[in-house]
């Protein structure tokens, strides 16, 4: 019975669901409607086992051996495995509900069979990831992930678009899979095994551990999206099917962050200083400048692709904490930094989900993601525009929502390794990393206040703005458990943060002590003050009700009168609002040097003198691209074009390639 299995047989058993299932849609379409079900009720076993997993000790299994030791298939679930098969499967399981209605929009154009066993695969696979319990295992479902994930950008391969977005990522993805391959390879020598369950805290020298872990930095970095290797991120997520976009931005470059710390927390031991630095300033740059990115963006989706590289950036700058005040005898303080890690994966899991698939129920009725071209839907689809409100205000990090929660913990995490640190330098360190989470902070209200407003505000800006109704059911029983999640997980945080704490004992000695904690608020020492989000809440509650009363009392003392918008005597026409271009404009002005804008005003109609039709563009130049990967790329060029004149084509010239090979070789061995 179900009950009597553990939680590892249980993600065993959905991943087992959601594989048969898709494979059975991929041969035969006749198996559709219930593979739709079966992966709802398959996401609901992850999350039970998730659950599970999260209470109970570790559980080991092996499935099945290969010809040779490191072909073994292999399961295991612990605390931390378990927060993330729980992580999966609850934005799994909103996912598929939200596709049972959004699938509809390919319906005569696509094959749906194969976009619905994509995702049924893609979750079973990033299930099978973080269950992995050895070498083999993990790398085979990584790679099937990369693959699933790379066949489901591509799903609309006519647009050209899409096709320079999937090359780019599955490039990049295999990329960082040959490092991931590398690191591992390396440990497992040391370990003398290829079993997670040996591979902990294993003796290597020093040198041999910091290639790991900059090999394990660099592939997990790519994954994650983090600056520069983050390239492939703002193309691949806004092509994708919006229920794609939500699993591939919430959950799968969370398994970026599983596989780091599986690596760098449980294998590696004893990390220097400078390991948790450089993770914490790369998490700040990619923060930084992901939020500066997206501010510049007009499609709805890039601009949330580039707000996960800034939210992957903070949680990066999290876990650099962690290592560094682990580096300086800080265990507690070290915990509680990776605990503020989690929490804000989780957060950003469930608030970029929600974004990503209002996003889409905006896309699927207006059939556009140009921001400039919205407006006016708040009245129109009432149910979405509340749901995206809730999602705007969780990533602004705006109480009482779980936003708020993770970047508090966070900020308490840096103030600790500044005063922790009994060093000038570090504490100096410090203070930039709270600097950069102020600004990226205040740059995520703008970002996020200019997509709300732009989006569903002031007056429809095209004509199919003026003619979209609210979406399908499911779409929007999807958007509310979301929704109603980032409420939750804010107002009654220290109930579920409890929960981390186990997640947190996987990998470091030190338990966070039950004081640390209390309705979501940290503290450091037992003097210090708590709140409980609840009463604050109840407080602005009964506040605003006084107000509202108070307002209304003095209304009634004066007249009030409504009128039209003034608009110089003329008609109010959409022309004259806010575009999202504009309301960003100065942030581009401002960070000009770094994201480098470009505008054009080209003449299309009539004669210099006498224009009838102006045609104005603006972009914003990527800058990695610009001054680190078009370099490279041009370099490679250069050298084989070198190459290509070696090739050419003549008996003699490769005979005479031989010769000189065999003297050198002669020379060598003598």
């Amino acid at each position: 019975m179900l009950w009597s299995l553990s939680a590892l047989d249980i993600a065993i058993v959905g991943v087992a669901l959601c594989l048969l299932l898709g494979i059975l849609v991929v041969i035969h379409r006749f198996f559709l409607p219930v593979a739709k079900w079966i992966g709802i009720f398959a996401s609901l076993l992850f999350i039970v086992a998730g659950f599970m997993g999260l209470l109970n000790p570790v559980r080991y299994i092996a499935i099945g051996h290969g010809i040779f030791n490191f072909t073994s298939i292999a399961f295991r679930m612990n605390a931390m495995a378990g927060f993330f098969v729980l992580l999966i499967g609850t934005v799994g399981l909103v996912a598929l509900i939200y596709g049972l209605g959004y699938v509809k929009e390919y319906d005569g154009r696509k094959s749906v069979a194969l976009l619905v066993a994509g995702v049924l695969l893609f979750i079973a696979t990033m299930i099978a990831v973080v269950i992995a319990g050895n070498v083999f295992t993990f790398l085979v479902a990584w790679e099937c992930m990369s693959i699933i994930s790379f066949l489901l950008v591509v799903y609309e391969h006519e647009q050209r678009e899409v096709q320079n977005a999937g090359f780019i990522y599955v490039v990049m993805t295999h990329i960082g899979t040959a490092f991931l391959t590398i690191a591992f390879l390396i440990t497992a020598h040391y370990a003398g095994s290829f079993s997670f369950e040996q591979m902990s805290a294993i003796h290597m020298p020093l040198g041999m551990k910091t290639l790991v872990f900059l090999f394990a930095f660099i592939g997990f970095g790519t994954k994650a999206g983090l600056v520069p290797l983050h390239i492939w991120l703002p193309r691949a997520h806004p092509v994708a099917p919006s229920h794609v976009s939500a699993l591939m931005s919430g959950v799968m470059i969370k398994m970026a962050l599983y596989g780091f710390l599986l690596v760098v927390f449980q294998f590696l031991s004893n990390d220097p200083l400078w390991w948790g630095g450089l993770v914490a300033f790369v998490g700040a740059i990619s923060a930084l400048l992901g939020i500066v990115h997206a501010l510049g963006q007009r499609d709805q989706k890039r601009m949330l692709a580039f707000s996960s590289i800034e939210n992957m950036g903070i949680i990066f700058i999290g876990l650099g904490i962690s290592l560094m005040l682990h580096a300086l005898h800080q265990p507690m303080f070290a915990a509680f930094a990776l605990l503020a890690a989690l929490v804000h994966a989780f957060n950003h899991a469930l608030f970029k989900s929600l974004l990503f698939l209002s996003a889409g129920a905006v896309l699927a009725e207006t059939h556009t993601k140009n921001m400039d071209r919205l407006g006016g839907l708040i009245f129109r689809m009432p149910w979405t525009a509340l749901f995206t409100l809730f999602g705007a205000l969780s990533i602004a990090a705006m109480p009482p929502f779980n936003g708020f929660i993770g970047e508090w913990l966070l900020f308490q995490s840096a103030f600790g390794l500044a005063v922790s640190a009994h060093n000038s330098w570090i504490t100096f360190f410090a203070v930039l990393l709270i600097a950069t989470l102020t600004m990226t902070g205040a740059l995520v209200a703008m970002a996020f206040v200019r997509s709300f407003g732009m989006t569903f505000l002031a007056l429809p800006r095209s004509e199919d703005a003026k003619k979209a109704h609210e979406v399908h059911l499911s779409m929007r029983i999807a958007m509310a458990v979301l929704a109603a999640l980032c409420l939750v997980t804010g107002v009654f945080s220290s109930r579920w943060i409890d929960l981390l704490k186990h997640s947190v004992s996987t990998f470091t000695t030190t338990p966070i002590p039950a004081h640390a904690m209390d309705a979501g608020f940290a503290r450091f020492s037992p003097s210090h003050v708590t709140l409980s989000i609840p009463a604050v809440l109840l407080t602005a509650a009964v506040a605003t009700l006084l107000l509202w009363f108070v307002m209304r009392f003095m209304w009634k003392q004066t007249s009030m009168v409504r009128r039209d918008t003034w608009t110089c005597g003329g008609v109010l026409v959409p022309r004259m609002t806010y575009t999202a271009s504009g309301y960003s404009r100065p942030i581009r002005i401002a960070f000009q040097k770094i994201i480098q804008p470009s505008r054009s005003l080209n003449l299309t109609q009539g004669s210099f003198y006498y224009p009838s039709h102006y045609v104005y563009q603006s972009s914003v130049r990527p800058w990695a691209e610009a001054f680190l990967y078009q370099p490279v790329l041009r370099f490679v060029l250069y050298l084989a074009q070198l190459v290509r004149r070696i090739q050419n084509g003549q008996v003699q010239s490769y005979l005479a390639y031989l010769f000189i090979t065999l003297i050198v070789v002669l020379l060598l061995v003598k």
